[in-house]
């Protein structure tokens, strides 16, 4: 394997990508405001920095998935179908990642000649398991909680809705 094929295949392994940093933010930003009205792609954009087009590439996967809703019209956005306790990180992950796989041996669709007898792949698959069990006990809910105690009392976290 040459330095390129290494470093392509390195990167791959458990790293949430872009996508799945910014859809956090997004729905941590939405159920924060939850109380304000459904959030607009422009609201959303302007207090968490990311461009319109870029964000709504963020947005459709987690429509698709179920967990957000928009509303039309002129007061219309985005909003969460569910309450943040009802939504897990590995939801999440899994609507903006696609599958998590720690590793390429553990991918159902191309398996590893190997898999059978490999202990390596077992050790894989204990470690999938176990990220995949801590994603699954986190909640949105509980994230809002963390932002919540980790902020500075003198400095908000998302400013103001300012919808009038």
């Amino acid at each position: 394997m040459d330095a390129q094929s290494r470093k392509t295949y390195n990167t791959r392994i458990v790293k949430v990508s872009t996508k799945g940093r910014y859809g956090l933010r997004t729905l941590i930003d939405i159920a924060m405001h939850n109380g304000v009205g459904a959030a607009t792609l422009n609201e959303l954009a302007r207090r968490q920095d990311i461009s319109v087009k870029y964000l709504w590439q963020v947005i459709n996967p987690l429509k698709a998935a179920g967990i957000l809703g928009v509303a039309r019209g002129a007061r219309g956005g985005y909003f969460l179908i569910r309450r943040p306790e009802d939504i897990t990180m590995l939801e999440i992950v899994t609507a903006l990642e696609g599958e998590l796989q720690v590793s390429d041996c553990l991918d159902k669709k191309k398996p590893c000649p190997k898999s059978g007898t490999c202990v390596a792949r077992a050790v894989w698959q204990e470690v999938n398991n176990a990220v995949k069990d801590t994603l699954q006990n986190i909640t949105l809910a509980e994230l809002i909680r963390r932002c919540a105690v980790s902020a500075p009392p003198t400095i908000t976290l998302f400013e103001s809705a300012g919808r009038r």
